[in-house]
């Protein structure tokens, strides 16, 4: 399997026999753009860049390749991936100060600059962003007369810079009033901008509204029910502060490569009647049936571009269109207890420090695959989401870091056989 890191992934046997994700040797990937984002002014010449690092595997014609300074944000920039591959409106919800706004800035120069040509005037033209409180008038989504046209033409027209815009921008959007919330709702639902007897098409690819909270007096007004794909951006850890600031803190930078699938790349993803039906007996009474509409398309975007398989797809889905604890209802429904033993082996390689207790707990794991394989309890779609989780907690294992190629490494293995 290539993946859009150019690398050819492959499960191989070592030389105790057992079976593994390994990269087999570097291809050229000739859809993947490099892309150059402008750094910030604030940053010196002693810039510490770590490698590109992969956050999808799939291969996507579509790719974004995302500078930033920001930590602990991928699972952030996948969900606006999938913000922009389903073409649904997203909200960000969290307290001030956990970069809510900049994550998705730095989002929006990756695509805008996929070409690597992006200019300031680009970035005013396509980006529209706007600060709401209590007083924002709703003339800012509507839009407010062209004085221009007005003065040399005679012409009385509104200029609606939202309308043009392909990143929309609404922050703090609890506080809005209830008249830019409306006129938000046919830009974010029909792409329209409805002004009187104007119906103005809008051009918008990426629509990103972020709040402090959803008022508790609001949790089921219709409004927040527009907004699908909802997600909390949490504060990082002390722990994860301390690496960052080993890293060299604000001088320290990274990139990331993201696949954005199409519609016809989303559309190969198969998803059984039957496990829909498991999605509805729980998300049946947490959602409009407008909302449910979109539950396959949105599983199948899922499961691309978490490289998840279509059980644990829905389980995310869940998660993100209703919260955690339907997900978690879900994933008691979709999965068996063997599967759940499974995985849970799976994430417990992530605790043991060397190459002997990895293979150790591997072996376990690969026959337990093979009993439950034979036993007609894991189907294949189960096989190859296990084979991925490995193929991700090994791939940056500390315990392996010593070794650069798997030929190495099979190479100590049969020296200790």
């Amino acid at each position: 399997m290539i993946g859009n890191d150019g690398n050819l992934w492959e499960v191989r046997a070592s030389s105790t026999g057992v079976q593994r994700w390994v990269k087999a040797y570097h291809v050229n990937n000739a859809h993947q753009i490099q892309t150059t984002v402008n750094p910030s002014p604030n940053i010196t010449n002693k810039v510490n860049m770590s490698k590109v690092k992969t956050i999808t595997k799939k291969t996507t014609q579509e790719v974004r390749t995302i500078e930033t300074s920001l930590i602990n944000k991928e699972e952030v920039f996948k969900m606006m991936a999938l913000a922009e591959s389903t073409g649904l409106p997203c909200l960000l919800v969290g307290e001030p100060g956990v970069a809510k706004t900049k994550t998705v800035i730095e989002y929006a120069k990756a695509w805008l600059n996929k070409d690597g040509k992006m200019t300031a005037q680009d970035f005013a033209q396509k980006i529209y962003i706007l600060e709401t409180d209590e007083g924002t008038k709703a003339s800012e989504i509507k839009g407010m007369p062209d004085l221009g046209k007005l003065f040399t033409e005679n012409k009385y027209e509104l200029a609606a810079p939202i309308a043009d815009a392909e990143i929309v921008i609404i922050n703090e959007v609890d506080k809005a009033s209830s008249a830019i919330r409306n006129a938000m709702l046919g830009v974010m639902n029909e792409k329209f901008l409805f002004n009187g007897k104007h119906k103005i098409p809008c051009k918008w690819k990426l629509f990103i509204a972020t709040c402090n909270e959803i008022p508790k007096d609001e949790q089921d007004s219709p409004f927040w029910d527009r907004f699908m794909l909802k997600m909390t951006v949490n504060r990082v850890s002390a722990g994860e502060l301390v690496k960052y600031y080993n890293k060299g803190a604000r001088n320290y930078r990274e990139k990331f490569t993201i696949g954005v699938p199409n519609s016809a790349e989303i559309e190969q993803v198969e998803i059984p009647v039957n496990k829909l039906e498991k999605y509805l007996e729980v998300g049946y009474q947490h959602s409009s049936d407008r909302t449910l509409t979109f539950v396959p398309k949105l599983t199948k975007a899922v499961s691309y571009i978490w490289d998840i398989s279509v059980d644990k797809a829905l389980v995310k889905t869940a998660q993100i269109m209703i919260g955690q604890s339907a997900g978690s209802e879900l994933q008691n429904k979709l999965m068996s207890p063997e599967v759940k033993a499974v995985m849970s082996k799976v994430e417990m390689l992530q605790s043991y420090t060397t190459n002997e207790q990895l293979e150790l707990a591997i072996a376990d794991i690969e026959s337990l695959i093979n009993t439950y394989v034979s036993r007609g309890i894991m189907d294949e779609t189960q096989v190859e989401e296990i084979e991925l989780s490995m193929q991700y907690i090994l791939g940056s294992h500390p315990a392996r870091k010593d070794y650069q190629t798997s030929e190495e490494f099979d190479t100590l293995m049969a020296e200790q056989a």
